[in-house]
């Protein structure tokens, strides 16, 4: 008996050694590869917290410990079999849960899982496969995550090539341990390679299995085999079981019965004639007749050999033209077998170029898929410039600021893979924000930030006290004619005693203001135009105006007017008051959106 293990490389080499050990002859022949996948952060995420982990194979279990996970140190771990139980002790030194039924009914009847409510569960897996477990764990109320960390792949492109060896070496039985490599094993064209492949036994590791493989493939139930389990040992002993029973009947050998044996009287001797014949005769005449019965001895003796060698040459002449007819048909089988071979070898060429360029692109698509993993710190940053973003276009109105960040963003996301949507939406926006009306809000907002900054140098219209006036001589002479000058000196020191008299040459007498009084006077000017700064982004029109006015009293009262910087905020403020502004409507951006997309 031959048997083909179709198991993953590497997998099926121990069950080929135990098998033959028992006489069995083994094929390893991977139908299937097994291609680690990429995992991210936010999908190891899960384990950390995981009350309950739930492992489908050994590979999931290899594969995790490749990303070195940390657990909680109450995490129950579940093991579909003995051999990923195992697998989960050597790679994480943990002992998991193992049902008596090596399957997913048998893992969802332990009793741990019944009562899963609220609880964290996640199922380490590869990619497709059954999703019964998923789907009882949910209807039981668990908070369920999925951990996808390895593929199962076809090896090949179709199943042709393992069909002819097969064939070629006499294969039995096909040992299948899952739906994907019956799948795999299936995928032929070939009605001659799919017939030869139909009378085959099967042995197989579950009874889901076997029910795919009747209702896919039409196999008869006689001709597959259901083990207890996927481990070594239970498959072992399922082929041994299994094994179809071989020997032909005896043939018991005739015995040849010799013909009955003839049983002859001797002649009795003729009468002798009453005449009576003389001794010399009788003597002559037996003479005669053994000569003559020597002659014709010799001659049928001739005959037979004659005979012999005619029947002898044709035979030879049969035998020559019957092998000139198997030389005629070999040279013929041979020139078909060439022409196979020949076939085959374009039929291999082409597979290997499809497989070439098929494992290209999923390198491809791999390192796509590596080059958008985006580290914390990236997704953090474009998430704070998208928001800065909506912020300065729909709440600031700062249409510039807003198409500077959206320039900061589109720098950080060409550098990245599959992008091309989003450098899109953002240069959309940045037509968008370029095409609006240059704001007068912001125009009116730099303005009123002007003259709030000019404020406190602007002069105040207050009087400027007079020198006091000293006289040259101010003492009283003794010449008479210097009445007049000593009744003036007189005067003036009378003034001095009992009055304060000041004069100066202008017509306009000016406030008299001190210095607590004019620090005020330009608290209340900055105090107008920052209401009106502070009203015009709040797109409060009455408030605005109002502001404007007090601002433009103040200046008028207790200002300079004649200096020409109070002149030009007096012009500034008359330009505001005639300024209406209106509330813009809501952009609508397309870059946030098409981010977020990304980032999924």
């Amino acid at each position: 008996m031959k048997l083909a293990i179709t198991r993953p490389a590497g997998k099926g080499t121990l069950l080929a050694q135990q098998l033959e050990a028992q006489g069995v002859q083994c094929d390893c022949t991977p139908v299937l590869e097994l291609v680690k996948l990429p995992v991210s952060e936010a999908e190891l995420a899960p384990i950390v917290d995981a009350e309950q982990l739930i492992f489908i194979s050994q590979d999931a279990v290899h594969y995790l410990a490749q990303h070195q996970p940390d657990f909680s140190p109450d995490c129950q771990f579940f093991a579909v079999g003995e051999q990923t139980a195992a697998a989960i002790e050597a790679c994480f030194g943990r002992r998991a849960r193992v049902p008596k039924q090596h399957d997913s009914e048998g893992l969802l009847a332990l009793t741990e899982l019944q009562q899963v409510e609220d609880k964290r569960v996640v199922v380490v897996k590869g990619r497709g496969g059954r999703t019964l477990i998923s789907q009882m764990l949910k209807q039981r109320g668990a908070l369920l995550s999925h951990c996808v960390v390895y593929e199962r792949i076809p090896a090949a492109t179709g199943s042709d090539i393992w069909l002819d060896h097969w064939q070629r070496q006499g294969i039995d039985g096909i040992v299948i341990t899952s739906n994907a490599a019956i799948d795999a094993v299936f995928n032929t064209q070939q009605s001659e390679l799919l017939n030869w492949l139909s009378s085959r036994r099967f042995y197989l590791v579950s009874q889901r299995s076997a029910e795919y493989l009747r209702e896919q493939y039409a196999i008869e139930d006689k001709q597959i085999a259901i083990s207890a389990g996927a481990d070594n040992d239970a498959l072992l002993a399922c082929i041994m079981d299994n094994q179809p029973r071989q020997g032909g009947t005896m043939t018991e050998q005739q015995q040849s019965h010799s013909g009955p044996q003839s049983s002859g009287k001797a002649a009795k001797p003729a009468a002798v004639s009453d005449n009576k014949v003389s001794k010399t005769a009788v003597l002559a005449l037996l003479v005669a007749l053994a000569s003559g019965a020597g002659a014709a001895g010799v001659y049928y003796l001739g005959q037979q050999q004659l005979t012999q060698y005619q029947q002898a040459v044709a035979q030879l002449n049969r035998d020559n033209q019957q092998l000139r007819q198997a030389l005629s048909a070999s040279e013929q089988t041979l020139a078909a077998l060439n022409t196979q071979v020949s076939e085959r070898e374009q039929q291999v060429e082409k597979q290997l170029s499809a497989q070439t360029q098929e494992l290209e692109q999923r390198l491809q698509s791999t390192l796509q898929a590596a080059k958008q993993q985006l580290g914390g710190a990236q997704k953090a940053e474009i998430n704070a410039l998208i928001r800065s973003v909506e912020f300065q276009a729909n709440i600031q109105r700062h249409y510039l600021a807003a198409g500077a960040t959206l320039t900061r963003l589109h720098d950080l996301v060409r550098s990245q893979s599959n992008t091309t949507a989003v450098q899109t939406a953002i240069a959309a926006d940045l037509a968008l924000l370029n095409a609006q009306p240059k704001p007068q809000q912001e125009a009116l907002y730099l303005d009123l930030h002007g003259y709030i900054s000019q404020a406190d140098e602007l002069p105040l219209q207050v009087m400027t006290k007079p020198a006091q006036q000293y006289s040259e001589q101010s003492e009283l002479t003794e010449q008479v004619s210097d009445w007049k000058a000593n009744a003036w000196r007189s005067w003036l020191k009378i003034q001095d005693q009992f009055i304060k008299v000041r004069s100066h040459d202008k017509p306009v007498i000016d406030p008299l203001l001190d210095g607590e009084e004019q620090q005020l006077i330009r608290a209340q000017l900055s105090s107008y135009l920052r209401q009106a700064q502070t009203a015009l982004m709040q797109h409060q029109q009455s408030v605005y105006f109002t502001a404007l006015e007090g601002a433009s009293a103040t200046l008028a009262r207790y200002y300079r007017t004649q200096d020409s910087a109070v002149a030009a905020m007096q012009t500034g403020l008359k330009v505001l008051q005639q300024q209406e502004f209106t509330t813009q409507r809501v952009l609508e951006l397309q870059t946030p959106q098409t981010v977020k997309e990304w980032l999924q």
